[in-house]
């Protein structure tokens, strides 16, 4: 089964929320939508649900029509599985009812067998007679996700399913979902906020920024070769700065970027170019995103300054302050310098890249 997104557009009154949206989504797949707040994820996600008319565009199971702007079937007639981040489960439920809510269609054999089984894929087979308030935040979202899947939909849409959930049960609950809705072979659209959280659980990453799409791509291709300020700063973790093409060098606010050192992306991720003295032309402003683990510190007079320094596990990090600029760099210990020690940026060994 494939959900297809073709040219979806919607406004709310004259804002624009989504702006021509193309996706296809494959059987087993899972591809998160990341973007800012007010980028149209969750809009996407309720469209596809049927929370929110289709204004304009398409949206296709396997080639079929299931919504348009004429046709628009309300969720309970839609193949979908929803979950949402409150979990929604009954209160006046218990566990195995809640998640045989679904199954009123078989009979009764076949809906507590297809309970049992679902509780053991996310090691939940001893709660079957409890209420959701006697489960913790973990247990309640774990059978939100298998109530959706006991249903055999034929598409999977989670709205941040575990942002109210403590960061250490987070992780394991991002394993356990990959895995559940893997084994299930079910397409996955799933909206977050959060960058690593997409990194973690997606196959694909659909960015968002305004409405508009300004990257698709597998993780690595996001990370290697980031589309745009919100793509290289949340996803690969660059120093963005602005500088002007003087000679063999950029000059930037906190020192000059070899030009040799810098590569520009081409069309399609992870192919690249290194560029050379004479590729950009004299005065042209150019954006760089750096690597902070290939920035290197050195004592000097000034102007910057080590603002603040921190320690992240397995390096330090160093904010270097320049009047109203602040750059992040990751440094080793034995690198790590005081607070308060002026420095300067050695470049030798920066990897930076070109982004529009």
């Amino acid at each position: 089964m494939t959900i297809t997104f073709r040219g979806i557009s919607h406004k709310f009154g004259d804002q624009t929320a989504l702006s021509d949206i193309n996706l296809d989504v494959k059987n087993g797949e899972i591809v998160c939508i990341l973007g800012p707040s007010g980028s149209g994820k969750s809009t996407l996600l309720r469209i596809a649900a049927g929370l929110e008319p289709l204004q304009k565009g398409a949206i296709l199971l396997d080639d079929q029509l299931m919504a348009d702007p004429v046709t628009n079937p309300p969720p309970e007639q839609r193949p979908i599985g929803l979950v949402f981040q409150d979990h929604v489960l009954f209160p006046h439920q218990t566990v195995a009812e809640n998640i045989a809510f679904g199954l009123r269609n078989q009979s009764k054999d076949q809906s507590e067998a297809m309970v049992k089984q679902q509780l053991a894929s996310v090691d939940l087979s001893g709660m079957a007679q409890r209420y959701p308030h006697t489960l913790s935040g973990g247990q309640q979202q774990r059978v939100a996700l298998i109530r959706a899947l006991a249903t055999q939909p034929s598409v999977m849409l989670l709205d941040e399913p575990f942002a109210s959930v403590d960061t250490p049960l987070r992780r394991k609950l991002r394993e356990q979902a990959r895995l559940t809705l893997k084994a299930a072979n079910t397409p996955t659209l799933m909206v977050t906020h959060d960058p690593e959280e997409a990194m973690d659980m997606a196959d694909r990453i659909l960015v968002l920024v305004e409405g508009v799409a300004v990257q698709l791509g597998t993780p690595e291709d996001l990370w290697r070769s980031p589309k745009g300020a919100f793509v290289a700063q949340t996803i690969a973790g660059l120093q963005l700065l602005t500088g002007k093409v003087q000679g063999d060098k950029v000059q930037t606010p906190i020192g000059a970027v070899p030009i040799h050192r810098i590569t520009n992306l081409e069309e399609g991720a992870l192919s690249r170019n290194a560029i050379k003295a004479g590729d950009l032309k004299e005065g042209a402003t150019v954006n760089l995103g750096l690597r902070p683990h290939t920035l290197r510190l050195q004592s000097a007079s000034g102007p910057a300054v080590i603002s603040d320094r921190r320690f992240l596990g397995q390096h330090y990090l160093a904010l270097v302050t320049l009047g109203d600029l602040q750059i992040r760099i990751e440094t080793s210990r034995e690198e790590a310098l005081p607070i308060g020690t002026f420095v300067e940026i050695n470049f030798a060994s920066v990897e930076a890249l070109i982004y529009s």
